[in-house]
């Protein structure tokens, strides 16, 4: 059996290396940034029933400078059964009048500000058209009413 020296068994440098180890950082760190911004997002939206119109032609757009009006009923044998619920996106609930003194100082601040509308279906006509005329007040001209769409075979909308 023949011996080789130590320094014969050593690998010779000079092989062309790549480290991971930053590439790994910036996975990680996009991976938190985006875990965080979409629960931001989330918070905006509150698990409401919407409607299912049957013939829409309304198409699922973004809207940027959007303000979103959530508006829900009191929990059936609650409390609070037969009140209206309305809030500026995640906020607490308040009534209309703070919410048109919110609009009124969104407006000023963002001229083209755009709404939507989010009603739980189970509220009337009539509590949903109240929210309309608040915005038709501070003359916002873009209003959007949100709605589950069904399209080819699976649902559109939350």
């Amino acid at each position: 059996m023949i011996r080789r020296p130590y320094r014969q068994l050593r690998r010779r440098p000079g092989g062309i290396g790549f480290n991971m180890t930053p590439m790994v950082d910036v996975i990680f760190t996009l991976t938190i940034f985006f875990m965080l911004i979409s629960t931001f997002a989330e918070r905006e939206n509150r698990p409401l029933q919407l409607p299912k119109p049957t013939a829409s032609q309304a198409r699922s757009t973004r809207t940027p400078q959007r303000v979103v009006i959530n508006c829900w009923p009191g929990e059936p044998g609650g409390a609070q059964e037969g009140e209206v619920f309305y809030s500026l996106g995640p906020n607490r609930p308040q009534p209309l009048a703070t919410l048109s003194h919110q609009l009124g100082v969104l407006k000023e601040q963002t001229p083209d500000v755009q709404v939507v509308v989010r009603a739980d279906r189970r509220l009337r006509y009539a509590e949903v058209r109240a929210v309309m005329q608040v915005v038709a007040e501070h003359q916002i001209e873009m209003l959007n009413v949100a709605a589950h769409l069904r399209e080819e075979g699976f649902d559109v909308g939350q």
